[in-house]
């Protein structure tokens, strides 16, 4: 089967697809710009897609899910690949749809490229529309909702936690990373009704804010979420959270779970208040003295299931097709995981404390010996997350900055 004019057949995973030929929609620098593509299709996310078939396999692993929705699906290459990759039972519904024409044609080919007859079903609709009349008037039972706009969720967030079924699991994707790290601090508020400002550990901060504009939400419809995995790479946000229903538990979780990030922009000390304990507490840093900034109201709970997560892990290697970079990232994230706190950057303790900047690995081991939870951080190359005191971490960049350890000071 050939693709049509001016797309040409790729491999991902174990699919086969029609895409824009990139040729065709190169910026002046050289760079494929997908969104020029009369068919969004982007190279770039193939780890999200990568980790997103894992996902699936673990959660089916665990009696999880039902009939599966990609609402925005272009190419239709997610939800191919998780009939393809997931272990999905035949007889399970998926549903891609896309507003686009050209993507749903686009799809359907894909479909018959890839035998899959009518295993996943293709819907021409807008992405709500489709969710809605899923779930209300048909009566599906949505078991993973996978929403991967180009830009923010926020428009389609309502829908899919009022969609899905009860234990179900939603996952989404935010691009705009810029105004989750605090950039655009009008914009953050506004979309996502976070106050804040940049901070040295705004990629974790932006985890942190998508999940608490999704606890708020889902509050509305009386229902909670419990994140699974959490993450941020490259230029996007990812978050997947089973949502379960009960008001009352609702309003547990928002005030145990929602409440205010200080960070210093100074040297990257940083505490998490919950709700009530918000405003207490001093507002200057203990390292440096600088005065802290607000970021609120943000998720103050674990951002990903340790246990939940290290089946992922699992259930990725059994998948020898996935890129080595996706199981590379899943890794890095299971260790950042023992520890329900922001990135500390090294770089930046030492310089407040005016020594040199230590070997990362030397601080881990430094605070592991201390008996602290501590790991690399995936997001920032100078940084650890670790539970440890800030003392403590003070006195491992200290002790294993590369001048003290020359001079025998231990």
């Amino acid at each position: 089967m050939n693709c049509p004019s001016g797309y040409i057949q790729a491999v991902e995973g174990l699919a086969k697809i029609c895409i824009p030929d990139p040729n065709l929609y190169r910026r002046e620098d050289g760079l494929y710009e997908p969104s020029w593509a009369p068919v969004f299709y982007n190279p770039r996310m193939i780890e999200n897609r990568d980790i997103c078939v894992a996902l699936l396999r673990e959660e089916l692993s665990r009696g999880g899910s039902t009939a599966i929705v990609d609402p925005l699906a272009a190419t239709g290459v997610r939800g191919i690949r998780i009939a393809l990759e997931a272990g999905v039972p035949r007889g399970t519904g998926i549903y891609m749809g896309d507003l686009s024409l050209d993507a749903v044609r686009i799809m359907e080919l894909n479909v018959k490229l890839n035998n899959l007859g009518e295993d996943v079903v293709v819907v021409h609709a807008d992405a709500n529309e489709l969710m809605y009349r899923l779930a209300r008037r048909e009566g599906v039972a949505l078991g993973y909702i996978d929403v991967d706009p180009f830009g923010s969720p926020t428009p389609f967030i309502n829908a899919a936690v009022d969609s899905v079924k009860r234990y179900g699991v939603v996952a989404l994707t935010a691009t705009d990373l810029a105004v989750l790290e605090g950039r655009y601090r009008s914009k953050l508020l506004r979309r996502y009704g976070v106050v804040g400002s940049k901070v040295l550990q705004s990629k974790d901060v932006a985890v942190r804010a998508l999940l608490s504009f999704v606890a708020r939400t889902a509050a509305v419809y009386d229902r909670y979420i419990e994140p699974l995995l959490s993450y941020v790479t490259s230029h996007y946000v990812r978050i997947y959270s089973r949502v379960s229903r009960g008001g009352t538990m609702a309003s547990e979780i928002l005030g145990k779970c929602l409440g205010a990030l200080w960070c210093c922009i100074n040297c990257s000390y940083h505490q998490m208040r919950p709700t009530e304990d918000s405003w207490s507490g001093s507002t200057h840093c203990p390292v440096c003295g600088e005065r802290l900034k607000p970021v609120y109201p943000v998720w103050v709970c674990p951002i990903s299931n340790r246990d939940y997560l290290g089946g992922v892990l699992k259930a990725s290697s059994e998948m020898h097709w996935l890129r080595e970079s996706s199981r590379v990232l899943l890794e890095g994230i299971y260790r950042a995981s023992n520890s329900n706190t922001l990135t500390t950057r090294l770089t930046f303790v030492a310089r407040a404390v005016k020594v040199n900047p230590p070997p990362v690995w030397r601080v881990v081991e430094c605070l592991l010996q201390k008996g602290f939870a501590a790991a690399r951080s995936f997001t920032y190359s100078d940084g650890v997350v670790t539970d440890a005191p800030v003392e403590d971490v003070v006195e491992c960049v200290r002790s294993e900055t590369p001048s003290c350890r020359t001079s025998g000071v231990e």
